[in-house]
């Protein structure tokens, strides 16, 4: 599955957003995640995780402009939840990570 997104910023406030945002998208996902593993490197990130029984696995890229996100989703995980739902909500997630940033600076101006 992969997932793109304008992120509106420079990359490295993309990255610092991501980094913060992305603990607290974690923290409201709690329960249903588990063995989160993340590792960054330079632009990227590396992650996997375990949600309802399932491991999803993936690297998220930031570049210049946007945010791209592949994930390996097991097929029998495809089969309960539609690849299409999963990508939806990934997608709403990520643009909450990005709206804050959004609102910052609205609040700065």
């Amino acid at each position: 599955m992969k997932v793109i997104l304008a992120h509106g910023t420079t990359r490295s406030r993309a990255l610092e957003e991501l980094k913060v945002g992305g603990s607290k998208l974690m923290a409201r996902f709690g329960s249903e995640i588990s063995e989160l593993q993340q590792k960054w490197q330079e632009n990227g990130l590396t992650f996997s995780f375990r949600a309802r029984g399932f491991t999803v696995s993936g690297v998220l890229i930031v570049g210049e402009e946007q945010v791209e996100l592949e994930a390996t989703l097991p097929l029998v995980a495809r089969l309960l939840v539609s690849e299409g739902e999963i990508r939806e909500r990934v997608l709403q997630a990520m643009q909450e990570v990005f709206a804050s940033e959004a609102d910052c600076k609205e609040r700065r101006a």
